[in-house]
């Protein structure tokens, strides 16, 4: 198999498992404790930012060039699953703000991912 394909499913699989496990926390912490939910959105572009910078990091340390462009891959595919995701709880698409601002934001920090990737791969 293909290492690329491999390294981007790797780094898409990991930063999902990462948004899950910290919506969890965040979960049982609004569950037991006086947390309140008037912050879901900070946490929710946090936690993106974060796991797909991280999955662009690790996609691209398996390939030998194109950091960039395998960090934002992973942008774009954790994008396209959080959508189809949305559809599939909420059958009416509605974009919104939000969700234009999370994509750009997904895209980004991937793409930051995997220049910091490709570049510390080389040291």
């Amino acid at each position: 198999m293909n290492t690329a394909l491999v390294s981007l499913t790797k780094a898409t699989v990991f930063s999902y498992v990462l948004t899950a496990i910290v919506f969890v926390v965040y979960g049982i912490l609004l569950t037991y404790t006086e947390t309140t939910e008037e912050n879901i959105q900070i946490v929710v572009m946090m936690t993106t930012v974060i796991s797909v910078l991280i999955g662009g990091i690790i996609a691209s340390k398996g390939v030998n060039s194109k950091g960039l462009l395998f960090g934002m891959l992973v942008g774009i595919v954790y994008s396209i699953i959080m959508i189809m995701v949305g559809l599939c709880v909420l059958p009416v698409l509605k974009i919104t703000y939000k969700m234009i601002m999370i994509i750009i934001l997904s895209i980004s920090a991937g793409g930051i991912g995997g220049i910091i990737g490709i570049n510390t791969k080389k040291s």
